[in-house]
C-alpha cells in the first residue's frame, strides 16, 4: 500500500550479475551490464517501479573464512538500493 493507502501494483526487471564483480556497472551504457542514471531514468519512463536485485553471498563473504565480509561490496549494494529508491524504485534483494 501506499501512503494514500492505494494498492501498489510492480512492474520491473530483474538485475544479476552473476560473476564478479557481482554488481551491474553503473558506468557506460552497456546493454549487458550497466545500471546507471540513464538506466534507471529509462525504467521509470518505460513505467518501472521494481526492480529484483541479485545478492551473491561469494561476494559478500568471499574468503575462506567465516565471519570475514567484503564491505567494499556490501556498501556499492546499499548505495545502488539508495539510488534506485531515490528514483522511486521499490528494490527486492534476492539473496544467492
Amino acid at each position: 500500500m501506499d501512503k494514500f493507502d492505494r494498492q501498489v501494483l510492480f512492474h520491473g526487471v530483474n538485475v544479476a550479475v552473476k560473476e564478479a564483480p557481482y554488481l551491474p556497472s553503473t558506468g557506460a551504457w552497456d546493454v549487458e551490464d550497466s545500471l546507471n542514471d540513464e538506466d534507471i531514468a529509462y525504467l521509470k519512463k518505460w513505467g518501472m517501479n521494481f526492480v529484483r536485485l541479485g545478492a551473491f553471498w561469494e561476494a559478500a563473504e568471499p574468503g575462506p573464512h567465516f565471519n570475514v565480509f567484503d564491505t567494499d561490496y556490501l556498501d556499492k549494494l546499499v548505495q545502488l538500493v539508495d539510488k534506485l529508491g531515490e528514483a522511486g524504485i521499490h528494490v527486492l534483494i534476492d539473496n544467492h
